[in-house]
């Protein structure tokens, strides 16, 4: 099943159609592997992006994407159950389309807004600290070291001189035992999952009604400046103290919601949505790379565009 969901929309990519010749062997070996404690994720293979942001992409082995994809498959729904209703980035049946229509309700509701999110987020999670927020819930022992193995993997790729010179960490490292990996999909679940705490905190402890999160971007409403500066000075020291991550210190302002915004690829503002220079360079990369993405994922990413476009239109 795991194999399927991976390969779904991917048959004709080159690296994908070789594994698919002989996939039967390749997932009984994956299998024997795994059963015997044998298996260890091979080295990702990297390359660098520019959106225009400089980032580094990891691309997890076909094997890997599929044990992956297999583990999220029998543990992701236990975690998911409570993450709240405005976590946008990880959960079946969400995604940024409804963050991004979401975030235009409450500008639209509410006088200010605080835009938040976190300093070089993915390099700083810290693999101990994210392991215990797997072993609340999960119990086999068997199935935590799998974790373990693979979060090791992942920092690996910020000591690679690649990761070193992209990322211009000459002078601000990556410490051992921290970072994952863009790329794969344990890295992307485990993004949401690491920050399901400051969702609950700001909820029950702050009670902020008007809150949403998008990965590591977060962005409180209200009606109080003040309360929302104070707001934001609490959730530094929670990310401090609870998840060793600090706050990006270029958008910690409280701005009006009469002003527009970017969110999420989209610009935002009371009168509506339209797309952004993110969202239209997107969907221009779709198009062009039509052939590589294979008939179903191109539809289900041009009928998520149509759904937005018809809706701000």
């Amino acid at each position: 099943m795991a194999w399927l969901l991976c390969s779904r929309g991917k048959r004709r990519q080159p690296h994908m159609a070789t594994f698919d010749l002989d996939a039967d062997t390749h997932i009984i070996r994956l299998y024997r592997s795994l059963h015997h404690g044998f298996y260890r994720p091979a080295p990702y293979r990297l390359s660098v992006v520019r959106d225009p942001k400089t980032r580094l992409i990891a691309a997890p082995a076909i094997v890997d994407r599929i044990v992956q994809q297999a583990l999220l498959n029998e543990i992701a729904p236990t975690y998911e159950r409570g993450f709240i209703d405005q976590s946008y980035a990880c959960c079946r049946g969400r995604g940024p389309h409804r963050a991004v229509l979401q975030y235009l309700s409450w500008t639209r509701r509410y006088r200010y807004r605080l835009s938040l999110d976190v300093h070089r987020y993915f390099a700083s999670i810290h693999h101990e600290t994210l392991y215990e927020l797997f072993a609340r819930r999960l119990q086999d022992s068997r199935t935590l070291d799998l974790i373990a193995r693979m979060l090791a993997a992942g920092g690996q790729v910020y000591q690679s001189p690649l990761a070193v010179a992209a990322l211009k960490l000459q002078d601000d490292p990556v410490p051992p035992g921290c970072g994952l990996p863009l790329g794969g999909y344990l890295s992307h679940w485990s993004g949401g999952l690491y920050l399901d705490g400051l969702d609950h905190y700001v909820k029950r402890v702050l009670k902020l009604l008007a809150y949403l999160r998008y990965m590591d971007d977060f962005t409180l409403f209200g009606d109080d400046r003040a309360a929302l500066e104070e707001a934001r000075e609490t959730i530094r020291e929670w990310l401090r103290s609870e998840r060793r991550l600090e706050l990006n210190p270029h958008r910690q302002a409280v701005q009006p919601t009469a002003q527009p915004s970017t969110y999420l690829g989209f610009r935002v503002s009371q009168a509506g949505l339209l797309p952004g220079p993110k969202a239209k360079r997107r969907l221009r990369q779709r198009l062009h790379n039509a052939d590589t993405l294979g008939p179903d994922r191109l539809a289900r990413s041009l009928r998520a565009y149509r759904g937005v476009l018809l809706t701000i239109g």
